[in-house]
């Protein structure tokens, strides 16, 4: 005999006293916290704080906004699943470039590190857990092709293109290919969402049947008061994110590590939540849901944060730098080419699922290496210390 134990799960109504006690704490200890060094003693327990409770905080709202995906079903549950993580990523991108005015790649390392998240690390596991036992799961391959089709186009415009173009130097965009580029990608992805609210609902429906169970806790809250719990506790992410800024990248170079993990730090900040989401619904058989929600952020990623940034350079004239580099260019050209093979099928297996986790691990490698490269070409210039 199996004993399984179920803990209560908390009402809206019990929720509020503590969302609105938690608000006031985390926004006193955000703005009147310790600012001294981050690699110190006290600095390191106050990042690890701020960063623990981004993540709480991150997890309650998207707790409430997967009982409002519940209750609209697909498309729009992924919609309001994807807006709710993207408002995270905004916050916590805006935070580190507005504290460290020299980041000027956090917001293309952010950005990217979600892409390779998402499509490489966060799929492949879905891939692993859901078809570990099955043997294979189906999907809608309509909604797949529809996501990647936006995905890739607008990955290439703002990540790549900006690398090759003249009229910037390196990987930075002159004042009216960001007009471009960020105008192009708020339309197509508010053009997107319309359609997928309308005509083109039923292509992101799955058509086989799967094993889902709804929650216990859906249909057992009331609309207002989960609606106003998610607006609260992504306030107290922003409020969070804003505390521990500048924190990180201090953090990382005392460590001599590369300024890209900055970026993999948010996106996975912001990812965590949304990527227990996606394997919970991988598990129970519904890929569909899986994949809905993913490409979904992949796409707001890029459609909502690309516009949110560029729109912050020009309001507080910090500089922000989208091309990437030749080695980060192939990984990404080798997951478009990936992920166009294992999900155009509408069919997935574990096999698909370990090719996506290695480009993920080679992603990490990459970053790895150039800073061990980085690291050894200091020594030689400037000499043993």
């Amino acid at each position: 005999m199996h004993l399984r134990l179920r803990l209560p799960q908390p009402t809206w109504k019990s929720d509020i006293p503590l969302v609105i006690g938690g608000l006031t704490g985390v926004a006193a200890i955000a703005h009147l916290g310790p600012s001294g060094d981050a690699t110190s003693l006290q600095g390191l327990c106050w990042t690890g704080w701020l960063t623990l409770c981004v993540l709480v905080c991150a997890f309650r709202a998207m707790a409430h906004a997967d009982r409002l995906a519940e209750r609209a079903g697909e498309p729009m549950g992924t919609i309001i699943l994807t807006v709710a993580a993207i408002t995270i990523e905004i916050a916590a991108v805006c935070a580190v470039v507005l504290k460290d005015g020299g980041a000027t790649t956090i917001a293309r390392d952010s950005m990217f590190a979600v892409l390779m998240l998402i499509l490489n690390g966060l799929i492949g596991g879905c891939m692993l857990v859901g078809c570990w036992k099955s043997g294979e799961q189906a999907f809608n391959p309509r909604s797949a092709s529809a996501y990647l089709s936006m995905i890739f186009v607008l990955a290439a415009i703002t990540l790549v293109l900006p690398r090759f173009t003249r009229s910037e130097v390196g990987g930075w965009m002159s004042d009216s290919m960001e007009v471009f580029v960020g105008g192009g990608s708020l339309a197509i992805y508010m053009g997107f969402l319309w359609l997928q609210g309308s005509t083109y609902r039923g292509m992101f429906v799955s058509d086989e049947p799967h094993k889902h169970e709804l929650p216990d806790h859906v249909g057992r809250s009331s609309l207002y008061g989960t609606i106003a719990i998610l607006a609260v506790s992504l306030i107290i992410v922003v409020l969070c994110a804003e505390g521990v800024g500048g924190r990180v990248p201090a953090l990382l170079d005392a460590m001599h590590l590369p300024n890209a993990l900055v970026g993999v730090w948010i996106a996975a900040m912001v990812l965590t939540p949304e990527g227990f989401a996606a394997l919970r619904a991988s598990k129970r058989g519904n890929m569909q849901r899986s994949i809905n929600v993913l490409l979904g952020s992949a796409l707001a990623t890029i459609g909502l944060t690309v516009p949110a940034l560029l729109a912050l350079r020009w309001v507080f004239a910090v500089d922000l730098e989208f091309g990437l580099e030749a080695p980060y260019i192939v990984l990404l050209a080798s997951t478009f080419l990936i992920s166009c093979v294992s999900l155009l099928s509408g069919r997935v297996n574990a096999i698909h699922g370990f090719v996506h986790v290695l480009l993920f691990l080679a992603w990490i490698a990459t970053i790895l290496d150039e800073s061990t490269v980085a690291n050894v070409q200091a020594v030689v210039t400037t000499g043993p210390r």
